[in-house]
């Protein structure tokens, strides 16, 4: 199996320098990097690899402009298929797919729905589509990780207004998302329970409706784009089954 998450652009920074000594993870980033030079932005590359500082500001700015939604995405996407690139040259050969969130867009990828072209310009509509509105006021949200069972979560969430169940990470950790006021509120509220809480460094409460606006955007851009059979089964998120082989199918079902 081969799994991709999504979650996190922070998890980037784990050996990243390392990684680059490999040719496959630099040109995965040159290749991204071109779509972003096209319309004149910075490179992907440059917000995940910035120049170092001992400047705690700067290192602040630097740490935000890698969780911006039209970088962060496009980052996991490029780290995920070098790594998996890289696994395949040393042999590794999946038997089925799945990816969380974002991830499954590379889970399509790396069974063949979408060519490296198509993957790319997807993750980097996915980003785009999920910035928040630029109007005034806009509330975007945020996240917040629980050490609990979904169970104890949901008999929670009668306390909770405003917040959303997000991710079942595992047996013992749900993520709770939803309105920045209403995520501090449940913060306090179930530290005062005695439950283990940490707030997520995300650009917004994914997976809940406050990122509602990203689907009409992101639907166009799957639509216009060319899907093929895949090669090996992708679990879906949506149904925890195999997509299925029908490219159409795999369209209106992402």
């Amino acid at each position: 199996v081969a799994l991709f998450s999504g979650q996190g652009a922070q998890h980037i920074d784990m050996g990243r320098e390392l990684l680059l000594n490999f040719p496959v993870l630099r040109e995965t980033f040159h290749e991204v990097d071109a779509l972003f030079h096209a319309e004149g932005k910075t490179p992907v590359s440059q917000v995940v690899y910035p120049p170092p500082t001992h400047n705690p500001e700067a290192q602040a700015a630097q740490a935000a402009a890698l969780q911006c939604t039209d970088y962060a995405q496009p980052a996991i996407g490029s780290m995920s298929a070098g790594l998996y690139q890289l696994f395949t040259e040393a042999g590794f050969r999946a038997d089925f797919v799945a990816g969380h969130s974002f991830g499954e867009l590379t889970a399509l990828w790396a069974a063949g729905v979408l060519d490296k072209p198509t993957y790319f310009h997807l993750m980097k509509a996915r980003g785009a589509s999920m910035a928040p509105p630029s109007h005034p006021g806009f509330d975007a949200g945020t996240m917040l990780a629980v050490t609990a069972s979904y169970a104890q979560l949901q008999s929670e969430l009668h306390h909770l207004p405003g917040v959303y169940l997000a991710n079942w990470n595992a047996h013992n950790q749900v993520v709770l998302a939803g309105p920045t006021s209403a995520i501090e509120a449940a913060q306090a509220t179930l530290q005062a329970k005695g439950y283990s809480v940490t707030r997520l460094p995300v650009a917004a409460a994914f997976h809940t409706p406050l990122v509602g606006h990203a689907q009409q955007p992101f639907a166009e851009a799957i639509h216009a784009a060319t899907f093929n059979s895949p090669s090996l089964p992708v679990y879906a998120n949506s149904t925890a089954q195999p997509y299925p082989s029908d490219p159409r199918a795999i369209q209106e079902q992402l």
